[in-house]
């Protein structure tokens, strides 16, 4: 039977059931909307990495399907997915931060992690569920309609969103509905999911180890490190050794690197030289004209570098990138260092040493 058939044979039998539904569903998805909103903020201003934060009130035809299938004596408290959020996160490691925020935020009325609470042979690979009402934060008029309703939040790995994809669309629900023949391939696929979870987490800790060691090695040997050629995570770490009491903003980086690249700095030696000849200018410049937003009302270490390559760099300057006033910048250029004179200093220091 489709769900078409089947919604319309519900509204003869239970035309109670299906009115009451469309009466709740918009306070079902304002509670989704709700519990998304909130679990966004909470990942942002945490730092955490994640790929979506997507929501769904369950539709009527759903909804009917399920009656139709399953005899619910009371279906809008047995049936806990008629809201729903799922967060897609980005690697394995951030899930017990994740946990933290969930479980601080909101009232937990059920918790299911399918990955850690399993038997290591079951089949498939799952995800952690939580069943929750909002959080005391959440009262006022606002949420009366919306504080005793229950939302389903999933919680996601991209592997596993793309394990659980597929799962459904094979429509395989448990391991008897799987031909033997075929048993043995998805549950070693199961297992290639769950390795590459753990090699995402790996690359990310070399990634973080990388930059922290370009940052020590130019620290040590400036000359000889700063002829490496510019790539997003040296330039992390170049940055990080050049601006050290400042927080650099990870994600603005393949802008910048674009835009170096674009300048034609091709090594960390020639971007150096470029924030070394522009420094005067760049300091004048945020004192005059002051960041209006940035904490302290000063440029982030990103800002200083792009505001420095505009100084130097004409094109660049009249170009679409431009964080500046053109007229504004060019009180400053007289304070810009001959090329020179910096290249010549440098190598009188370095034969000190």
């Amino acid at each position: 039977m489709s769900d078409n058939e089947t919604t319309k044979k519900l509204w003869g039998e239970k035309p109670d059931v299906i009115r009451k539904f469309i009466e709740l569903r918009p306070n079902h998805e304002k509670l989704c909307e709700e519990v998304a909103y909130i679990i966004k903020k909470l990942l942002q201003t945490n730092g955490l990495d994640y790929s979506a934060v997507t929501w769904r009130a369950k539709k009527l035809d759903n909804f009917c399907d399920k009656l139709g299938r399953k005899n619910y004596k009371d279906p809008f408290k047995d049936l806990t997915d008629l809201a729903g959020v799922r967060i897609v996160y980005l690697y394995g490691s951030d899930k017990d931060a994740i946990k933290t925020l969930i479980e601080r935020e909101f009232k937990i009325i059920e918790k299911v992690d399918k990955v850690e609470d399993v038997n290591p042979e079951q089949f498939g690979y799952g995800a952690l569920h939580y069943l929750v009402h909002l959080g005391k934060k959440a009262s006022g008029a606002r949420y009366d309609d919306l504080k005793d309703l229950v939302c389903e939040i999933q919680v996601r790995t991209i592997l596993q969103d793309a394990w659980a994809i597929v799962a459904h669309h094979l429509s395989y629900k448990q391991e008897s509905d799987v031909p033997i023949e075929l048993r043995r391939k998805l549950n070693a696929l199961s297992g290639l999911f769950e390795t590459a979870d753990d090699q995402f987490i790996q690359l990310r800790e070399e990634r973080v180890k990388y930059s922290e060691k370009v940052k020590i090695n130019i620290s040590k040997n400036k000359v000889s490190s700063l002829k490496k050629k510019v790539n997003l995570d040296n330039l992390s770490g170049y940055l990080q050794w050049r601006f050290p009491d400042t927080e650099i903003n990870s994600e603005g980086l393949p802008a910048l690197i674009s835009d170096i690249q674009s300048c034609g700095y091709k090594t960390l030696s020639d971007l150096n030289h470029m924030v070394d000849i522009t420094k005067n200018a760049t300091i004048a410049y945020e004192s005059a004209y002051p960041p209006r937003g940035a904490q302290g009302g000063v440029f982030s270490p990103l800002g200083i570098v792009r505001i420095g390559m505009e100084f130097e760099n004409l094109a660049f300057r009249k170009s679409n990138n431009s964080i500046t006033s053109l007229s504004n910048l060019e009180e400053f250029l007289h304070l810009v260092k001959p090329s020179s004179s910096v290249k010549k200093k440098s190598k009188m220091t370095t034969k000190k040493k």
